[in-house]
């Protein structure tokens, strides 16, 4: 992803370059994938011009194992004030998530046998993964099948990556002007091929980046490219077009909808593309402009993605807890509606940025870390997407989180649901609460995980977070422990629901408690509540219950409480809510 006045440069031996900030017209240069990816940069992965003409869905440059058959969920919102009822969300908002090198993180089909590679868990707070990637000879990156699989089953879209490079990084107009081949009545080829490799591998459309200085005849053949590209497209099918190229053909980022790059995204009565990714060199003047633009022109504001750059080495943009103000410039005012969508870029800096973010790439001692810097991007400072964190944070001018205006999406809607809190990797592999496996690494096998992680209320002195020395199923469960003695009882919840009661419904919950003062809580679309004890047992210890008493409520939030005083820790290995029911135990 291109962006302001940057030059390359190589970071704590990471597998891509990036940015710096300083003088002078540059971009993002891509380097050689490390000898510690999973998979070459090659197909099914990422094709070149002439591959990409080549491809057909039974030739050598496919791959079936690619092909993801997991259909995208139907998502609710949260329909009241969420945990945090001070929290001034807007609900129209989408957060696209565009982590920088995925081709370096995510390209692998099957289980990898290591543990420290790239994962994600916050799906309940974004909306689409952009797989961005591409080098000059690599220019089509398509999403791998694990990935897609586990966005799909949490109602998240996957769009793949057009990437066409900078003249000084290695692009050359030639291979746009290959790639534009136009035939007959306007049509593309490339377009059709396009919207054929994200049907037959089951995602969900493109994101174009076109960062090449090309003629304007040129940049007028893209223009109508990329209106040809989003009229083929079937329905549910997007295409965003990345702020860098202008109609006459320079690259010349805006940082904001204008005038000037308008017809990008609707030229008259012609949608061209059906989202613009806004560059991060913005204004809350310029989003003002542009929302107000943009609705002129007949298009929802939320169709513009305004760019974060989280970079912590690049510290003139919104740099991941160093810029803590940035989010509160998306609004019209204080805790009014946003000025358009989200998009987080570079949000892999927990990842392989090290610094107060830790090694996991390089360590897996460090997964602590990794995991508390995506809580706290989407959490904020205090780690706690309840207990009004906005409001505090706007007085005291801590980072406020994703999650102070975005609400949490769930899936959660139909038995059986069931979750072992696995993240998708792990130390072990266990089966019933018995390794079964060493180190192990597979997104299509991540569970259901939490809509908000974590939140819990009212302010407690807890610790939250996944345990990958104690997993029930799979790599990890959920640990809960207090730092010190609760005032009063608290409240973590867990799972936005929809999910339908009869007389035969039943709760397993497994869990292994050091001491008692913990339950499991179902809190019913109707306020009405179904407290269930957790017994204290230092081994996994399963239980059932039958809630035949409820039938015909729908249990709209599971959630963990705790008694006051001094409970010791807690894991939970398994929730599941299905339509048959164990006697109680």
């Amino acid at each position: 992803m291109a962006c302001r006045r940057i030059r390359a440069a190589w970071w704590r031996g990471t597998a891509f370059a990036i940015a710096l900030a300083l003088p002078g017209p540059a971009t993002f240069a891509r380097a050689p994938q490390s000898a510690d990816a999973p998979l070459a940069l090659s197909p099914p992965f990422a094709l070149s011009v002439e591959q990409l003409f080549a491809w057909e869905a039974t030739g050598p440059l496919a791959d079936a194992a690619n092909v993801s058959r997991v259909p995208l969920a139907g998502r609710m919102v949260d329909p009241g004030p969420g945990p945090d009822p001070a929290a001034r969300l807007d609900p129209k908002v989408r957060v696209l998530f565009a982590p920088d090198g995925m081709n370096n993180f995510g390209n692998y089909l099957a289980r990898q046998p290591r543990f420290n590679l790239y994962t994600f868990t916050h799906w309940a707070q974004i909306d689409v993964l952009s797989w961005f990637a591409g080098t000059a000879g690599h220019n089509v990156m398509i999403p791998a099948r694990p990935w897609v699989d586990t966005a799909h089953r949490n109602g998240v879209k996957v769009i793949g990556t057009a990437f066409f490079a900078p003249l000084a990084w290695g692009g050359s107009a030639k291979t746009l002007e290959a790639f534009l081949r136009e035939e007959g009545e306007g049509r593309f080829p490339a377009a059709d091929r396009l919207v054929e490799i994200a049907r037959h591998y089951g995602f969900d459309g493109w994101l174009i980046n076109q960062e090449t200085d090309v003629s304007p005849e040129l940049a007028r053949r893209m223009a109508r490219f990329v209106a040809y590209l989003t009229r083929i497209a079937p329905q549910g099918m997007e295409i965003h077009w990345y702020d860098a190229m202008l109609p006459d053909g320079r690259v010349q980022w805006q940082n904001a909808y204008n005038a000037r790059n308008a017809p990008l995204l609707q030229d008259g009565a012609t949608r061209v593309s059906d989202a613009m990714f806004l560059n991060y060199e913005w204004t809350p003047a310029g989003l003002r402009a542009g929302a107000a633009l943009a609705e002129a022109r007949g298009r929802d504001r939320y169709a513009l993605f305004i760019g974060a750059d989280l970079w912590p080495a690049r510290r003139n943009a919104q740099q991941a807890f160093g810029n803590r103000s940035w989010l509160r410039g998306l609004r019209e005012h204080g805790d009014g509606p946003a000025l358009g969508s989200v998009a987080l870029f570079a949000p892999n800096f927990n990842f392989n940025a090290g610094g107060e973010f830790g090694d996991f790439r390089a360590n897996p001692r460090d997964a602590e870390a990794f995991y508390d810097g995506e809580a706290r991007l989407f959490a904020g400072d205090d780690r706690n997407m309840a207990a009004g964190n906005s409001t505090d944070a706007m007085r005291t001018g801590a980072w406020e989180g994703i999650a102070a205006l975005v609400p949490a999406r769930s899936t959660i809607a139909k038995l059986p649901f069931e979750t072992g809190f696995n993240t998708g990797h792990g130390l072990v592999d266990a089966r019933d609460g018995r390794a079964v496996g060493g180190p192990w690494h597979d997104m299509a096998r991540q569970d259901p995980l939490p809509s908000w992680q974590f939140a819990y209320s009212p302010a407690a002195p807890l610790r939250i977070g996944y345990d990958f020395q104690r997993a029930w199923q799979g790599g990890s469960s959920l640990r809960v422990a207090p730092r010190d003695a609760l005032r009063s009882p608290a409240e973590v919840p867990l799972f936005l629901a929809d999910l339908p009661i009869d007389a035969r419904t039943g709760l397993s919950v497994v869990v292994i408690a050091a001491s008692p003062g913990y339950a499991l809580r179902l809190t019913m679309a109707d306020g009405s509540e179904s407290l269930h004890p957790l017994t204290a047992k230092g081994v996994w210890h399963e239980r059932h219950w039958c809630l035949g008493r409820f039938a015909g409520k729908v249990v709209r939030r599971i959630s963990l409480v705790i008694d006051r005083g001094h409970p010791k820790s807690l894991n939970l290995g398994k929730i599941a809510i299905r339509s048959s029911c164990s006697p109680a135990t």
